[in-house]
């Protein structure tokens, strides 16, 4: 009996190694950030009566909004924990407000597709089903399993839901070590955490094709995100040269989440955001102009805990903006949405 249980026990601790090995081989042999291969993406119909519907093509009202998986405006966990009808108020509150904005395309971040924490419901599927919309590129950018912690299972995606139909998507996503203040929860917690997305969907308007990118950067350190900012301004200049488009999501613009130091270099460094009007010509942002200040960038805020601006819309120059607001009514999530509505400049058709 005790051979055996030496046996067992060598074998425990053989395998702790292992997995202590492997997690320490990850961080030690990664990059910062990487940012991964271009993929394609799924594109999902909800509804066929959408197609017989007469949808205005005339403008885009487009909504921006980090849903944080509708967990509330304060998040102190992963996975705090909320009764269902929690969850399903804070959703019905967001679906309300796409009716109110006559929205017909929302880029959204932190949609819970088959989470404990949510109660293992479709977020997105309960949102299409109530909109009554046809069309949403979904991509998956956290499956994971923590069979140790509350959180249990996570599954969300970045997702792009439409009035129009959704002709293409595609995505890359990006890695980047956490930068917790304690070095050990570092290194095992680098292979369980999340990717970044940046994706790229094509919708179909009145007979001609509009891109729009939506993208969730990385919220653990500057570098990343402006590698993110110089890799989307050379995919939209190589991809969407001839046709309208739209960028938006949240871009952690100075951002910096609780267990992490306070980024002093990244708030004194001049506004990365402002390098998509560098890069990209004619491009402009609906609630800032050319070299703003951060001071100035951060007065529109969508971040209500550190009154930062993490969440932006741009446009290209075949668009006019007709109007724009952040949305500070909600509290659905810990980021208020962007709105946008939109007009197509004559030359654009």
């Amino acid at each position: 009996m005790y051979t055996l249980f030496k046996f067992f026990i060598s074998v425990f601790v053989f395998l702790l190694i292992l997995v202590a090995g492997y997690f320490l081989i990850k961080w030690f042999t990664n990059p910062v950030y990487r940012i991964g291969d271009l993929r394609k993406g799924q594109i999902l119909k909800f509804n066929d009566e959408t197609e017989s519907q007469e949808v205005n093509g005339d403008k885009l009202k487009v909504l921006s909004y980090n849903l944080g998986f509708a967990a509330g405006p304060m998040q102190l966990t992963l996975a705090d924990e909320h009764p269902e009808d929690f969850f399903t108020a804070n959703l019905d509150e967001f679906i309300n407000l796409v009716r109110e904005e006559d929205a017909n395309i929302v880029l959204l971040q932190e949609v819970d597709l088959d989470s404990k924490r949510s109660w293992y419901m479709n977020q997105l599927q309960y949102i299409m089903e109530r909109l009554g919309w046809g069309y949403a590129a979904p991509v998956v950018d956290w499956d994971m399993y923590f069979p140790l912690r509350k959180e249990r299972k996570i599954t969300k995606a970045t997702v792009v839901i439409s009035k129009f139909p959704i002709v293409s998507n595609e995505y890359t996503q990006t890695s980047c070590k956490p930068n917790f203040e304690n070095r050990i929860l570092n290194i095992f917690y680098y292979p369980l955490l999340w990717k970044s997305t940046m994706q790229r969907v094509e919708v179909e308007v009145a007979g001609k094709r509009v891109g729009i990118y939506n993208v969730h950067l990385c919220v653990w350190n500057r570098a990343a995100r402006v590698a993110q900012a110089e890799y989307l301004t050379e995919w939209i200049n190589r991809e969407s040269r001839d046709v309208d488009y739209l960028v938006g999501g949240d871009f952690n613009f100075q951002a910096y989440i609780r267990g992490t130091p306070i980024p002093e270099k990244d708030l004194s460094k001049p506004p990365f955001i402002n390098q998509f009007r560098a890069n990209l010509a004619g491009v402009s942002e609906i609630l800032s102009s050319p070299d703003e200040s951060a001071e100035a960038l951060h007065k529109n805020f969508t971040f209500e805990e550190r009154k930062h601006r993490y969440d932006f819309l741009f446009y290209s120059k075949g668009l006019v903006l007709e109007s724009a607001e952040v949305i500070d009514t909600i509290a659905s999530s810990d980021h208020y949405p962007v709105f946008g509505s939109f007009l197509f400049a004559r030359e654009s058709f």
